[in-house]
């Protein structure tokens, strides 16, 4: 499907269930490469990524900007 098809905000729920699915696969793998990783591949925007990061990073005002 392309991704001007997809229902606004699809791109978002597919990365989270991703990143999900990623860390009970990968648990050695460190989170924020995860995030970073998904919002590649479903081509988040800039804010999307951020807000990602923010929900999911413990203490993400710390954390590494994409």
């Amino acid at each position: 499907m392309r991704e001007s098809l997809r229902p606004r905000g699809e791109a978002l729920r597919s990365a989270a269930r991703r990143i999900a699915v990623r860390r009970t696969e990968e648990p050695d793998t460190p989170l924020f490469q995860i995030i970073t990783e998904a919002a590649r591949h479903y081509d988040l925007s800039p804010s999307e990524e951020q807000m990602l990061l923010s929900d999911l990073l413990p203490g993400s005002a710390e954390a590494p900007q994409p």
